[in-house]
């Protein structure tokens, strides 16, 4: 029997929220059945907000899609979205979000990321190894460390907003100065949390959202089993306050880049906590 999200007690037609995998990556096979499994064992009670996350958000997890072509990532989303139903695609490398995007219209993206990705070409041994499918060639124009400078080809700049960033070079980051991405860096929480809350509040108030996750956004003593583990990163409390801090509502989800380690799970623990924050905002706005 395969393994589901959170037990999979219901049905696609009767579901809010929508599960499918993206086996993007040499080992994400592994991952999606970690973060699967972890699923289970993560209480979606809050006790300071004496709610379950989950009360009102009926979700379904729909399996892995057996990827043949990229592209296969953009239907299966525009699938979902067409039913009027929310995707959280579970990954795999961060290059699905590019693909993922392309099934929405008029949405802002928040991504929770360590990294810019907007380098304009790029290629090294991770890089490859995150964004390995058999039978797919590697493109060193669309990948993990560029899908970001590939998705301003489609949605505008100033519609994205990266919080958490702490690695860049001077080329990405005049990139993001000049048109207007808006970037929240973990020193800017830390120092002033409300501040980064109003202007997240700000950014998206009365929008549609598209929520992308990568693990590594979280600091690496807290999310040991990433790709790049980048020092000074986020909290889980920062990034719950951000996330309730959101005035928009949520129409997309994806969560990328864990690195299982054997015998420890706390960064599945964290990723699986972390989703049903979001889940939790959603179910603010489910049919408004």
């Amino acid at each position: 029997m395969s393994l589901k999200f959170i037990c999979n007690l219901f049905t696609p037609e009767e579901s809010d929220v929508i599960v499918f995998g993206v086996p993007l990556g040499k080992n994400s096979k592994i991952a999606l059945n970690s973060l699967r499994k972890i699923s289970d064992f993560v209480e979606p009670f809050d006790i300071d907000k004496k709610r379950n996350l989950l009360e009102n958000v009926k979700i379904a997890d729909t399996g892995d899609l057996k990827l043949k072509k990229l592209d296969e990532i953009t239907k299966k989303t525009r699938e979902i979205v067409g039913k009027n139903k929310v995707p959280l695609i579970l990954g795999g490398g961060h290059l699905l979000t590019f693909f993922a995007l392309k099934a929405f219209e008029n949405v802002k993206l928040i991504v929770f990321d360590a990294h810019c990705d907007l380098k304009d070409e790029y290629e090294d041994e991770i890089i490859k190894d995150l964004d390995f499918v058999k039978g797919i060639k590697f493109n060193p124009k669309i990948n993990d460390a560029t899908w970001l400078r590939r998705t301003c080809e489609f949605l505008e700049p100033k519609n994205i907003m990266l919080v958490g960033i702490r690695s860049c070079d001077e080329d990405e980051f005049d990139f993001m100065e000049k048109n207007g991405i808006s970037y929240i860096t973990p020193n800017q929480i830390k120092d002033n949390l409300q501040e980064a809350e109003e202007k997240l509040k700000e950014f998206t108030k009365d929008s549609r959202l598209y929520i992308s996750v990568d693990i590594d956004a979280f600091d690496p003593s807290f999310a040991p089993a990433v790709h790049h583990p980048e020092p000074n990163g986020i909290s889980f409390r920062e990034f719950s306050r951000l996330i309730n801090a959101i005035d928009g509502k949520i129409v997309g989800l994806d969560l990328t880049c864990l690195r299982p380690i054997t015998d420890n799970k706390v960064t599945e623990f964290l990723a699986i906590r972390s989703v049903f924050e979001v889940e939790g905002k959603i179910q603010e706005k489910i049919g408004n």
